[in-house]
């Protein structure tokens, strides 16, 4: 926000903005198997949901090839 006022319609595009990429984040995380139009249907904490799920995923992962990479 920067101390500048945004219109209403530059918070929508923003929290638009904000919804496809959560959506297209939880399609890619899940390999195609939740596609975005589906997800685009299902209320917002299902979407919420999956964000929080796959990014959980994704530090563990890192965390592990961290470990791994230390080992070597």
């Amino acid at each position: 926000m920067q101390g500048k006022p945004k219109t209403l319609q530059e918070v929508r595009q923003k929290l638009y903005e904000n919804i496809t990429d959560e959506v297209l984040f939880i399609a890619r995380a899940s390999e195609g198997a939740i596609s975005a139009d589906w997800l685009y249907e299902q209320p917002i904490f299902i979407r919420k949901k999956y964000v929080k799920s796959f990014t959980d995923e994704l530090n563990d992962r890192k965390k592990r090839l961290e470990t791994q990479s230390r080992k070597r």
